[in-house]
């Protein structure tokens, strides 16, 4: 693809509740834009909170009806009282008419090749024949879930089957020597040529860290920033955060970002359990990479761009992942802990006695991160670069 020409960059991104998939696109579209500034990049999204995110130039979005994942192949509507069969019925029909309207140079799929319930393979199909020069790109995280599920779980809805059919590349946002994905997921031999490991995407353009105001300052105190995504099942260890902060015996400040996702009355109950503590809870959005850059200490869930944020900027932190239903982010959490890259609780072994000593802990000692164990983190500038190459 010659940079002389406009190039024409549409993405599929399937989010439903959640805020990690589109944020990861955002990045990729960030990149694109460095090398390429006169790119069009059109992204499909159907989270909720799409239309608040700040988008790069030259990049917009088409926001198609939510539909929310219950469990592993299991999928409902979020907003409209209709069956989820009809509406993904109607999903599909904007999808491939903005596929086919757009006649994108690169179609880059997030995530599920097949796209949600199979949602894709009508679009791909239209558009391999009326727009044949378009390159089709599956970009998925290294680590999906439990390898026996997702396996069973592509084999079962085509998955592969549609990889191999409509494909001309796959790119995987990780590092094979911390999750080869290829082996753990055990990709068919047909598949392997296509795929290409492009190390971890993360944002590289976050503005500078805020000065020490808003309530936080450093007169000795240590400022730990508590995050949880979207915040939508995030009240739980936030709520243990609270009680195991009465707990430690150390002068600081903290911020709780709940997320646009959280539940107006679970966000006002953790206000009104802090009132006595010196500890803000706010929904803080975007902004909270910034508060991230100067924490002392970072008390996260374990999404992926969370994870690789606070590997970007060598952060001191905690990480609780979910429990569930998926296995990703407890599987994400046991590799990088053992890598040394940060500590752990599991949320079923979780108390605000365990947590306010381990913060004590984290926060009493050296923080060292053994550089040779941080994984490549220049994910968003590969995709880019093989993307614009397609």
């Amino acid at each position: 693809m010659t940079h002389g020409a406009v190039a024409k960059i549409l993405i599929y991104s399937q989010d439903g509740f959640g805020l990690g998939h589109l944020r990861r696109n955002l990045n990729i579209c960030t990149q694109i834009k460095k090398l390429h500034p006169r790119a069009s990049c059109l992204i499909i999204a159907d989270s909720p909170v799409a239309p608040f995110f700040k988008l790069p130039p030259n990049c917009d979005f088409i926001k198609i009806p939510t539909i929310v994942k219950v469990d592993t192949g299991i999928w409902r509507p979020d907003r409209l009282s209709m069956g989820y069969r009809e509406l993904l019925a109607i999903r599909s029909d904007m999808i491939r008419n903005i596929a086919v309207s757009f006649q994108p140079d690169v179609f880059l799929v997030d995530h599920m090749p097949h796209g949600a319930l199979g949602e894709l393979a009508e679009p791909l199909q239209v558009l391999k024949t009326q727009s044949p020069h378009t390159k089709i790109v599956l970009g998925i995280r290294d680590i999906l879930g439990a390898p026996e599920v997702i396996h069973r779980q592509w084999e079962k809805e085509g998955a592969f089957a549609a990889v191999a059919e409509f494909y001309d590349a796959v790119l995987i946002y990780g590092c094979a020597d911390v999750f080869d994905a290829i082996v753990e997921y055990d990709f068919p031999r047909l598949l392997i040529d296509k795929i290409q490991y492009c190390g971890y995407v993360c944002r590289h353009h976050a503005a500078p860290a805020p000065p020490a105001t808003n309530g936080h300052d450093h007169n000795g105190e240590k400022f730990i920033l508590v995050t949880g995504g979207g915040g939508a099942d995030a009240s739980y260890f936030m709520d243990q955060f609270i009680e195991a902060a009465r707990r430690l015996p150390l002068r600081f400040r903290a911020l709780i970002t709940t997320g646009p996702f959280m539940h107006k009355e679970q966000r006002e109950l953790l206000r009104h359990k802090t009132r006595d503590l010196p500890i803000v809870v706010s929904q803080a959005g975007e902004d909270s990479i910034r508060y991230l850059q100067r924490a002392d200490l970072v008390i996260s869930m374990a999404g992926y761009n969370t994870v690789s944020e606070i590997l970007r900027f060598r952060k001191n932190a905690i990480v609780v992942p979910r429990a569930g239903p998926s296995a990703e982010q407890s599987m994400r959490t046991r590799i990088m802990s053992k890598r040394g890259l940060f500590s752990t609780i599991h949320p079923t072994n979780l108390t605000a006695e365990n947590l306010s000593e381990l913060i004590a802990q984290r926060l009493g000692n050296s923080h060292h991160i053994h550089e040779a164990m941080i994984p490549n983190l220049n994910g968003a500038a590969k995709v880019a670069s093989v993307i614009l190459g397609a």
